[in-house]
């Protein structure tokens, strides 16, 4: 099968423009949130609304299932076979989902209301935003299929013109609550329900016209549900685990510090994903090949995908990632009103932390497709597993929050030596190989860029502006340089200079 390299650069392009759209809007009104909230009032939207993402891990275990069955199906070209998969598939999640609304007002609404450090004349609002949060992730769960679907099938534009509706939508809610007569909070979590719910209503009509096999007709398959739940059973772990250290840490920072280091966190976490959304698009459009690949055997593309996904996916994130890691006091500072405590510390050890988690997905890519799962869940997510325990034992002994992110890295790092050694077996790809190909020439592209424009930042002092651009473009050209004498081989600039003439000629 060769691969489709135009198809990959027009999803990149589509996802790129959407991800460009939703990153500017979100860091606007996380700013405009912040200053209209308050820090004690941001911070409980994301650690209440974290409780219910916690026990709504399933989200994240079922859209794995749904991307690799649907994806799979796709392969062998069999429309019935593949209508029976979406349909066996609506069921189980929206099965799944009614038992995470029983959890949430069970477990979770104890744990919110026993446990958790939230000021008193503000728990009401706390309860409000709980519900909301639950339905919203309810509705979620039961359209994954539909979500799947779309990436399956590579139309990512429909990705991209949906994103538009969201995106005014949520400019249009930061200047509802900025007006509003109601209690800010309890209103924001309602409105945030509203075009969430619209969102989900477009995608799966979306589906239903434009895919056939997206019109179910609950075609109850015994052997083909037990196939999913064996998957399931696995996946489950890794994205309980997965939510239980974010989500999780978010709960442990809160129980130790209260709301106002939340709110440093939410502050972190939304520069994370505007960073990380660079490559997660990127490896969006990749994906559906990678595991097609991997599924039909075909190692050599596989291996060259593999390949490819970490590479460039790794340079996306140094090129957004290391100049805010050097200048994130300036650039706090310049995007909020008021930093919160312990945000510029958070942001900087959290993108160090994705840059090198960045290798992670699409080793679980090929994991997936190829489908035994088991070994790789238990060994991976038992070590990730070990963040919470291991974070609360460091705040208990030491009360620095931002030991949590230390343990974090830690972890990610063995986690990755563990995931190269279980997965690269099974596209017949030799360790040396990988090691030399992918980690040998991605550790000078994340140090001497980084290292070379920390001392530009040090001997420039206090010219904060001049300081920014002039570090920032040294940092990319530096950056660059590496990038081409050590990130990439032969064969890659080959098939970069030849791009570049063909763009440059048209």
């Amino acid at each position: 099968m060769p691969i489709e390299g135009k198809r990959i650069a027009k999803n990149t392009g589509l996802l790129y423009f959407r991800m460009l759209l939703l990153m500017t809007v979100s860091l606007y009104t996380s700013r405009v949130l912040l200053s209209v909230l308050g820090v004690v009032d941001y911070g409980l939207y994301n650690v209440v609304g974290g409780i219910v993402v916690m026990i709504g891990f399933l989200q994240g275990t079922m859209g794995t299932a749904s991307s690799r069955f649907i994806t799979v199906a796709m392969s062998g070209d069999d429309k019935e076979y593949m209508r029976k998969v979406f349909t066996n598939l609506l069921l189980i999640n929206a099965l799944l989902a009614l038992i995470v609304v029983v959890l949430a007002e069970t477990i979770g609404l104890w744990f919110l209301i026993e446990k958790m450090t939230i000021p008193e004349d503000r728990m009401n609002a706390s309860l409000w935003v709980y519900q909301f949060s639950i339905l919203t992730m309810a509705l979620n769960i039961v359209s994954v299929p539909y979500y799947a679907s779309i990436v399956a099938h590579e139309r990512m534009a429909a990705f991209a013109y949906i994103s538009l509706f969201d995106a005014f939508a949520k400019l249009l809610i930061v200047y509802l609550i900025a007006i509003s007569p109601f209690d800010r909070l309890i209103f924001y979590a309602f409105l945030i329900l509203v075009v969430q719910t619209v969102d989900i209503t477009i995608y799966n009509v979306y589906c239903i016209r434009k895919f056939s096999e997206t019109r179910v007709s609950f075609e109850y398959d015994k052997s083909l549900v037990k196939e999913i739940f064996t998957f399931i059973s696995w996946a489950s772990y890794g994205s309980f685990v997965s939510a239980g250290f974010t989500q999780g840490l978010n709960i442990i920072l809160n129980l130790f510090f209260g709301p106002t280091v939340n709110a440093a966190r939410g502050v972190s976490v939304q520069v994370q994903n505007a960073v990380v959304n660079f490559t997660t698009n990127f490896q969006m459009a990749i994906n559906p090949q990678l595991m097609k690949s991997t599924a039909q055997a075909n190692y050599k593309d596989a291996q060259q995908l593999l390949i490819v996904s970490s590479k460039f996916s790794f340079f996306l994130l140094c090129a957004l990632g290391l100049p805010i890691i050097i200048e994130a006091p300036f650039v706090l500072s310049l995007w909020l009103k008021e930093v919160p405590e312990y945000s510029v510390s958070f942001c900087r050890i959290v993108l160090v932390i994705s840059v090198w988690s960045s290798l992670a997905n699409p080793l679980r890519i090929v994991n997936q497709a190829e489908g035994n799962i088991k070994k790789f869940q238990q060994c991976e997510c038992t070590l990730l597993l070990l963040i919470m325990p291991l974070s609360y034992m460091a705040l208990k002994q030491w009360s620095i929050p931002i030991l949590v992110y230390v343990v974090h890295l830690v972890i990610e790092l063995a986690a990755q030596f563990v995931r190269i050694v279980l997965v690269i077996p099974k596209i017949k790809m030799p360790f040396r190989s990988y090691m030399l190909q992918v980690y040998l020439r991605l550790v000078p592209v994340f140090i001497m860029p980084l290292l070379l424009s920390s001392l530009l930042h040090y001997y420039m002092g206090e010219h904060e502006i001049l300081r920014f651009i002039t570090v920032t473009v040294s940092c990319e050209i530096i950056l660059f340089l590496v990038v081409m004498i050590y990130g990439l081989n032969k064969k890659e600039l080959y098939f970069i200079r030849e791009k570049t003439k063909k763009l440059i000629r048209r």
